[in-house]
């Protein structure tokens, strides 16, 4: 599928996707391998990865225009909670970049991830200027386990998004390109039923 394709859109840049497939390998070696001390070497690596990837996300986030910037997806929880309400009752509008939920977790995931990096870094370094290994281990382990499910819920919502708009979501993220939005698509009112 081409980028020109009348079809499909343009959505997500290269950066964006390396980015993306990058950081599930560097959160998925990093989980995997956070109670071995064998492997502690490769958690901390695989960390250093992961803060280095969210750090130079938030950048090209505050830099770059289109579906890459924050401000094509801005953090408005109340608009995320009525979009959950129509997903729930099937009729959720169609969004070509992130949907106003998903907005919210891709978030709530870079400063769970955020947290999660900067505390590992804080407990590996023995606190540097911050003497509470206790506080910094909790900190390190909730962040982290808070990451986790908010991936799940991701991943969840990207599997229901595809489901509910026949649209999948997995290979736009491989191929950069989305499905077009029909007329249908784009003039079907959200209504919430009342009963």
């Amino acid at each position: 599928m081409s980028r020109k394709d009348a079809s499909h859109e343009y959505v997500w840049d290269l950066f964006v996707r390396i980015f993306h497939w990058s950081l599930v390998v560097a959160f998925s070696v990093a989980f995997y391998t956070h109670a071995s001390e064998w492997d502690r070497d490769i958690h901390v690596r695989a960390g250093y990865v992961a803060g280095a990837l969210l750090l130079a996300r938030i950048v090209w986030g505050l830099m770059k225009t289109g579906y890459a910037s924050f401000d094509s997806f801005p953090l408005n929880p109340v608009l995320a909670a009525k979009h959950m309400c129509y997903v729930l009752h099937g009729n959720a509008k169609r969004y070509i970049g992130h949907n106003p939920a998903g907005s919210l977790v891709i978030y709530a995931m870079l400063a769970f991830g955020c947290t999660a990096v900067v505390s590992g870094w804080l407990v590996f370094n023995e606190g540097w200027l911050i003497d509470q290994p206790e506080l910094l281990q909790t900190l390190h382990q909730y962040s982290t386990w808070g990451w986790l499910v908010l991936v799940v819920i991701h991943v969840t919502g990207v599997v229901t998004e595809s489901v509910l708009h026949k649209d999948n979501l997995i290979r736009a993220m491989i191929t950069g390109c989305k499905r077009v939005s029909t007329k249908a698509e784009k003039q079907a009112p959200q209504k919430i039923p009342l009963s």
